[in-house]
């Protein structure tokens, strides 16, 4: 079993490129979901810079494309109410 994606470097300009294009679409989603949830626009960047980092990593797929999403602003307010709430 192979735990992270094979690497092929006669892809290195188009992966490149689509990773930087796929990082300019969702660099205001990600700061909308990170001022939605409450956690700030700087916890959106690195949540989505994260997600994309182990996501390409350990993707299933060549094809695969991360990004963060609605449900992820309703995950992470629960989980900042809930730290709060406890302290």
């Amino acid at each position: 079993m192979q735990i992270t994606n094979r690497i092929n470097f006669r892809n290195v300009r188009g992966d490149f490129l689509g990773g930087l294009t796929a990082a300019v679409v969702a660099l205001p989603k990600a700061k909308a979901i990170g001022i939605a949830s409450g956690a700030g626009a700087s916890a959106g960047l690195w949540g989505a810079i994260l997600v994309g980092f182990f996501a390409s990593l350990f993707g299933g797929t060549p094809s695969l494309i991360s990004e963060p999403t609605g449900p992820m602003t309703v995950i992470v307010t629960a989980v900042i109410v809930a730290t709060s709430a406890s302290d």
